[in-house]
Formats: structure tokens, sequence, C-alpha cells
């Protein structure tokens, strides 16, 4: 089990690419003019999954812990044939329930773009200011 990313901003669908089996989820950034605005949030977060095989969240988290877990601890319900081509196992802990995505990596990253920037031309991986965490 790796523990990759844990916050307690809200993240919620932001982009689902069936063409491309890509999943974005993201924490909006805030504007210094709006209420509780903070440095922590003057960022968008974007959480890039690729390669998905398997989707099992809400619309909106709020917070969200991400670790990579084993075969042993999917739930039974979900097939193992979605685990074949060396797919991960993400389970994403929001408000005491857990949610599982099967994909083939992800990237965690930071950036300043406005909500609609690059997201309906999105056809390949995103270009982030900063990345937080990546594992192919």
């Amino acid at each position: 089990m790796i523990i990759i990313y844990n916050s307690n901003r809200k993240f919620r669908i932001w982009a689902y690419t069936v063409s491309h089996s890509s999943l974005i989820l993201r924490s909006e950034m805030k504007y210094p003019d709006q209420d509780n605005y903070s440095e922590n949030i003057s960022s968008n977060i974007d959480i890039e999954f690729w390669a998905v095989s398997y989707i099992n969240i809400p619309s909106d988290l709020l917070g969200i812990n991400i670790r990579e877990v084993n075969e042993e601890m999917l739930p039974k319900e979900i097939s193992r044939e979605l685990l074949r081509f060396d797919m991960k196992i993400f389970e994403l802990k929001s408000e005491e329930s857990n949610y599982y995505i099967i994909a083939g990596g992800i990237l965690i990253g930071k950036n300043k773009w406005i909500n609609q920037d690059r997201i309906f031309s999105y056809s390949s991986n995103l270009k982030h200011d900063v990345i937080l965490f990546q594992s192919n």
C-alpha cells in the first residue's frame, strides 16, 4: 500500500474523456477577492488518471486521501479482470467512505489556469506549474 496524496480540499469530477479513458478530478483555486481565500487554495489541484477501466466515486469529494492498494484490498464485487495489463488500484477515501478507481497511472499537478482552460481541447497529459506526484 502506497499513500499518494492527502488533502482537506473539495474535489469534483472535472472531466472524463471516453475516447482517451482519462479522468480528471479538480479542486478549484480561489481568487483573493473570494470568501475563505488563502494562499493554500490559490492554485487548482488536478488529479489525472489515464487508461481508466473502473470508476466508483461520487461527483464531489470533501477531503481526499488517495493510496495505491493491492488486489487483496479490492472489494470482492469488483471484477479482477479489470486488473489486466498492469493496472493499478487507487483507493480514495472521503468523508469516511472508500471509493475505487482502476487505471494505468495517476498524476497530481498544481496550476493556476482558469476553470475553462484546456479541458475541452484535452487530448493528452495536461501541463502543470508543479507536479506533486506521478506514477506510471
